[in-house]
């Protein structure tokens, strides 16, 4: 074996390691991207997909390269391993990445000791976002300490009928990922479990996440989401309240204004490493 030294580039991501931190980046690849694509010179976007936009299907036949189509995907979602930013933009396959790409692509992640070795999640939804299938959107997001370490956001598997059950269910996927990730961890540092916590945007969900009885407004959701009520029980998983200003899964569930976007953006852990 050879000893190559820190490790600086691996599959298209990039990594810098100073002074006592580690991050990660994909400048190269996003340039890659744009040059294969041929967008180098396109337009400036302040942002990567439009607030309020609709997305509905194409009812008129029109051809679509479908090869070159899903490796253009491909390429924006390996580009998500740092940049969970863009996750909902390439979720909605509509995304102005020429522009966005062209002003953030030294934008990265930055993993450091601040923070502790704790877990914690945030949890949030949006409901009735998809005009058609009136499903709502999973926005999901953990932290080792001050670091994002996972991160998703996916179309929710039911209708809800109010944003309380959408916030219920989006809950219930953190409480899954919750539990892995505590048992990774306590496998890897030979520790105990410890608790993790999920903060949540809506009190009446985290009511029906405390409560152990069932009533008119839980009665109709789908048994599996009631796994939460289970693991809360058992003391596995702490459910807390947070303000939706400070709620980090915002940015993973629907496009934001530039503003907004803007502050998810740091809030979330994703920074310009150029100037660093």
């Amino acid at each position: 074996m050879s000893d190559l030294g820190l490790l600086a580039y691996y599959l298209g991501i990039e990594v810098t390691q100073k002074g006592g931190e580690i991050s990660i980046k994909q400048t190269g690849y996003a340039n890659k991207i744009l040059s294969d694509t041929g967008m180098l010179d396109c337009n400036d976007a302040k942002i990567p997909m439009e607030p309020g936009l609709k997305l509905t299907k194409v009812t008129e036949e029109r051809y679509v390269d479908t090869t070159e189509y899903r490796s253009i995907i491909g390429c924006l979602r390996y580009l998500l391993h740092t940049r969970p930013d863009l996750i909902v933009s390439c979720k909605n396959r509509k995304i102005t990445y020429e522009g966005n790409q062209a002003r953030t692509k030294d934008y990265g992640i930055t993993y450091g000791h601040e923070g502790g070795n704790r877990i914690q999640g945030y949890s949030d939804s949006s409901y009735g976002v998809n005009t058609q299938e009136g499903k709502g959107t999973t926005g999901i997001v953990f932290y080792f300490g001050n670091s994002p370490i996972s991160w998703s956001t996916q179309k929710q598997g039911t209708v809800a009928l109010f944003s309380c059950e959408s916030e219920f269910i989006a809950a219930t996927a953190a409480a899954t990922q919750a539990l892995w990730l505590k048992r990774l961890l306590s496998k890897i540092t030979d520790t105990k479990e410890q608790k993790v916590t999920i903060y949540v945007d809506n009190k009446s969900a985290i009511a029906l996440m405390k409560n152990p009885v069932f009533h008119g407004r839980s009665k109709h959701i789908d048994t599996k989401y009631h796994f939460i009520r289970e693991c809360v029980e058992k003391d596995d998983i702490v459910v807390e309240h947070i303000n939706g200003e400070k709620q980090r899964a915002d940015i993973l569930t629907k496009p934001l204004p530039r503003i907004r976007f803007v502050t998810m953006r740091q809030l979330l852990g994703v920074k310009d490493l150029l100037q660093q």
